[in-house]
């Protein structure tokens, strides 16, 4: 379970990470510019480094999911 919930997470980190990635390199929106889809592949999965990094973010999410602790609760004996 730990590796669905760790795998969720590092791709959700990813997923926040490649916005704001985005919006920093294409720079701010003007009301006539057009970004083509050729360079937004461009810096996306064509870059070795994008698929890098979202390997590295699971790996990060399945690291922190398993290193998390997390307090069992044990129930008590129905004749004590």
């Amino acid at each position: 379970m730990w590796i669905l919930k760790g795998t969720l997470l590092g791709t959700g980190l990813f997923l926040v990470g490649a916005v704001l990635f985005l919006i920093a390199v294409m720079g701010p929106f003007a009301a006539n510019r057009a970004i083509g889809l050729s360079a937004i592949t461009g810096i996306t999965i064509h870059n070795p480094m994008f698929w890098v990094a979202f390997f590295a973010s699971i790996v990060i999410g399945c690291a922190t999911v398993r290193l998390w602790q997390v307090a069992v609760r044990v129930k008590p004996e129905a004749g004590s």
